[in-house]
């Protein structure tokens, strides 16, 4: 396997390559440090991922959204590794484990991990020899978690009516699903209404703060008018003032003016 050609895929095919747990690491590395590493398939292996490395890769990496592991030799402890993963990891949505042989007890490390996952939505673990105990904690595991999920059990040792059980939570789950899916509607509606309403508050807003100015710079205007009407009608009141105080002055003009007239109108 070649680092720099992996590193680039969104997609990596490795089926039927006849791998095993100690031909992992170019891939452990890929998948701690890929930035668009999207699906992983590994079908018909002889993986059992019991050494922790990939599994401690899975947890860090935040793109991967199928991981495909089925026909391999998982196993419990590969479960119990994978299942520490899950509790971590939050971007992986589906998961193929089927043909493993995961048992049980494997199937109990699972659903102690799919309490607290919050990404994944389906998971395939059919062909694993699980009974009862491990299909009970399995359908336990999707009543506690809030995140709709799907798990796949078909061709394990599991009754008819642990399987009712589990169709019953599958139907319960679906029906919430659905509910969630409305509600996030409804309230995608009512974030859209709200921020157009926020929209067209923030538009008045600057309508009346446009408003506010003009009506500012009128008042600022009618002040300045105001203030040269009355520094003219002042000037007014000082010529006339100063007129009435001086009335000879007045009289000796106007005799002036009327000697002019005469003398203009002699022969």
């Amino acid at each position: 396997m070649n680092y720099q050609s992996l590193i680039k895929k969104e997609i990596i095919w490795l089926d039927d390559k006849e791998l095993y747990d100690e031909d992992m690491g170019v891939l452990v590395k890929v998948v701690q440090e890929s930035e668009v590493l999207e699906g992983l398939l590994l079908c018909s292996n002889h993986i059992t991922l019991a050494d922790g490395a990939f599994t401690s890769a899975l947890a860090q990496n935040h793109t991967l959204r199928t991981l495909n592991l089925y026909n391999n030799k998982i196993g419990v402890e590969g479960a119990k590794c994978l299942a520490a993963a899950l509790k971590v990891n939050s971007s992986l949505q589906q998961l193929h484990l089927g043909g493993n042989h995961i048992g049980d007890k494997g199937a109990q490390f699972l659903a102690d991990s799919l309490v607290v996952n919050k990404g994944l939505s389906k998971i395939w673990l059919n062909r694993n020899r699980i009974g009862d105990n491990g299909a009970h904690r399995l359908a336990n595991a999707l009543a506690c978690n809030y995140v709709p999920k799907q798990i796949a059990l078909e061709e394990n040792h599991i009754s008819c009516d642990m399987k009712k059980t589990i169709k019953s939570i599958h139907t319960f789950m679906a029906k919430r699903k659905r509910e969630t899916r409305r509600n996030e509607i409804v309230i995608a509606r009512k974030d859209k209404e709200i921020r157009i309403k926020d929209e067209e508050l923030a538009s008045k807003s600057e309508e009346l703060t446009s408003k506010s100015e003009q009506i500012a710079s009128l008042e600022a205007a009618i002040r300045l008018l105001k203030q040269q009407q009355q520094q003219c009608n002042t000037r007014k009141e000082k010529r006339v003032v100063a007129c009435l105080d001086t009335p000879d002055l007045v009289s000796e003009k106007v005799e002036d003016a009327n000697k002019r007239r005469r003398i203009s109108r002699s022969p």
